[in-house]
């Protein structure tokens, strides 16, 4: 079964992180801009196993799933198989950033290295959602 209409509302949901990372960042806020990336990069990569017919694990690490099932899948455009293994990089290192800017009180992490972070991963996050929008839209 495809989800087409629930992924295509996914990609909106992964926008609106995508824009919420921008207004935290806007605000020197880099914990909560920093997890809003990782949310929109995760939300958006979902939206694309939807769209697929994959019942999305509810789960935050994703990556391999996501790898695996739209290598395999010819409803995917090959230009965008051309950016999986970087996807999921980006995703995997926001990922594994999650606690630091989740629990920044608890991690000790200061607010210049999560800007830093910021700073570093949010073109590569925005240009994962817009490769997954088109994804969506075009499977």
């Amino acid at each position: 079964m495809e989800y087409k209409g629930i992924a295509s509302d996914a990609i909106g949901s992964a926008k609106r992180w995508l824009a919420s990372a921008e207004l935290n960042a806007s605000h020197s806020n880099y914990d909560s801009a920093l997890y809003s990336l990782e949310m929109s990069v995760e939300i958006s990569m979902k939206a694309v196993l939807m769209r697929i017919g994959i019942d999305v694990p509810k789960t935050h690490a994703i990556g391999d799933i996501f790898a695996f099932s739209v290598k395999s899948d010819n409803r995917i455009p090959k230009d965008f198989k051309g950016h999986i293994e970087e996807s999921v990089d980006v995703f995997n290192a926001l990922l594994g950033l999650r606690a630091a800017s989740g629990y920044i009180f608890e991690t000790k992490t200061t607010m210049e290295e999560l800007k830093a972070k910021y700073e570093y991963y949010k073109k590569d996050a925005t240009t994962v959602v817009e490769l997954c929008a088109r994804a969506v839209q075009s499977a």
